[in-house]
């Protein structure tokens, strides 16, 4: 299970981002972060930048697949369908629950989730 942003794991961080610009100012080896976004997801591909999705639909979790996403970042409320959609369809990218608190990984684990990225494992542009 990927743990990303917690305090005892070491783990680079994913940068929030919003536009091309600010994509342009991560480090080369960031993973950016971002809502489900076609546009910015194509410059992603067109400059091989590993992305993450904040996916908040099945419909979006499916085209973030087919979009090329890293990472999907899901709440708690969609976390087990889009676990079982990308473990059914073998997704190349792995499911992330979004979450603040590290009593969420017995849930994840307990129900097979790829990983938690943890809010504290974003850095904001």
């Amino acid at each position: 299970m990927l743990l990303i942003g917690h305090e005892l794991i070491p783990s680079e961080p994913f940068y929030r981002v919003a536009s091309i610009e600010e994509i342009a100012k991560t480090p080369s080896n960031a993973v950016v972060l971002f809502d489900f976004e076609p546009t910015l997801s194509a410059y992603c591909v067109s400059q091989n930048v590993s992305f993450a999705l904040h996916v908040k639909h099945i419909k979006e979790l499916v085209l973030a697949n087919a979009l090329g996403a890293t990472y999907f970042i899901v709440d708690k409320s969609l976390a087990l369908h889009a676990q079982k959609i990308a473990d059914d369809y073998l997704f190349d990218g792995k499911v992330l629950l979004l979450s603040n608190d590290d009593n969420e990984i017995e849930f994840a684990a307990s129900h097979a989730i790829d990983g938690i990225l943890f809010e504290a494992g974003i850095v904001s542009l």
